[in-house]
């Protein structure tokens, strides 16, 4: 058995072009592109401290006569709706990852398979980039090399729908993956075919989609500085880019399913200045051809951009200070941004 997690104090200061705060209240703890507002008119700056990020994690490793099985249990404070700031800020746990491995097999919740998350920048704020895949799910996971294959838990969200998201699919969601690479280099290569499906009780249909993902870190020089990098496109993206920054389709007036064309791009760059001292750099973007059934208030096209820099006096912590962008531009034509200034305070043990 072995446990370890760490403890993180967050202090955003965010101005909004458009409103006086995110549209949704976890846009406050970490940058949610999707709740950036759109069409308000500009607020005072506000400032917001949390510790929701503060994480624990529990292994094991038990040597059986059927070979060794591993399990996993992480959880961490982010984006339950228990608590609130009034008196003691009590929020509830919540499940990150629940997985044991077992052979080549993986059942349980975790990342997934789609996401090399060696491409995911090194950031302060929780997530980053809008344009990255971002998803922990339940799945069965087969392993055999460099190539991984898996059925994970299937999930609907649509423009025009009564709900969101809708869980009426027939499969699971399919995705394969092949990891390549050398000593300096992290690369994989992913593609998923997906139902999107829905029923409201009167009308109901489906349609199939793909997607694809590149990604991958690679080594610059001896330093220790790295290239991350990540390219996502397909028709069945959805809720697996950006934290749902796109809904997967469009339901039409006739009741039928409209598939939405969507990309994301990430690049970031991290220098090492020297022992202590680190820096990231991000660029992203996400952009979705959306169809009429969407609607003129569905978002068209987010970008975002990251630049921190990092103390580590020690191993176990991280003192530091990042610079946050965002932008959103919906089908209408109006966009809103968000300017953010955080601080962050780390103990790893």
């Amino acid at each position: 058995m072995s446990y370890g997690g760490y403890i993180k104090f967050d202090g955003q200061v965010s101005e909004y072009s458009d409103g006086s705060g995110a549209s949704a209240g976890i846009g406050e703890d970490f940058l949610v592109p999707s709740t950036i507002p759109v069409g308000g008119s500009s607020g005072d700056m506000n400032t917001h401290f949390n510790a929701k990020e503060t994480r624990l994690w529990l292994k094991s490793a038990t040597q059986t006569s059927a070979g060794v099985i591993n399990g996993h249990i992480e959880i961490d404070f982010e984006g339950g709706g228990d608590g609130n700031e009034r008196v003691s800020n009590s929020y509830a746990p919540r499940i990150r990852h629940a997985y044991f491995t077992w052979d080549k097999w993986l059942f349980g919740q975790t990342w997934t398979t789609f996401f090399n998350v060696s491409a995911l920048p090194d950031l302060l704020d929780f997530v980053g980039p809008v344009g990255t895949i971002f998803v922990r799910q339940a799945q069965v996971r087969y392993t055999s090399g460099a190539f991984q294959f898996a059925l994970e838990n299937p999930s609907s969200t649509f423009y025009s729908g009564t709900q969101n998201p809708y869980d009426d699919n027939q499969i699971p969601d399919l995705i394969a993956r092949y990891n390549f690479g050398d000593a300096k280099t992290n690369l994989s290569a992913s593609v998923m075919l997906r139902e999107l499906a829905y029923n409201d009780g009167v009308t109901d249909d489906s349609d199939y989609g793909y997607a694809i993902s590149l990604a991958g870190k690679i080594a610059i020089g001896e330093s220790g500085d790295d290239l991350r990098v990540m390219i996502n496109q397909g028709n069945a993206l959805g809720r697996y880019m950006g934290l749902n920054a796109f809904r997967g389709g469009a339901i039409t007036p006739a009741g039928g399913v409209d598939l939405i064309d969507e990309w994301g791009v990430v690049v970031a760059y991290r220098h090492l200045w020297d022992e202590q001292w680190r820096s990231s750099f991000s660029v992203s973007a996400a952009g979705a051809d959306n169809p009429a059934e969407a609607g003129l208030t569905a978002a068209k096209e987010y970008q975002t951009l990251h630049a921190n820099l990092v103390y580590k006096p020690v191993a176990a912590l991280d003192l530091g200070g990042e610079l946050i962008y965002g932008d959103k531009e919906i089908e209408s034509g109006a966009s809103g941004n968000v300017t953010r200034l955080q601080f962050s305070a780390k103990y790893a043990f």
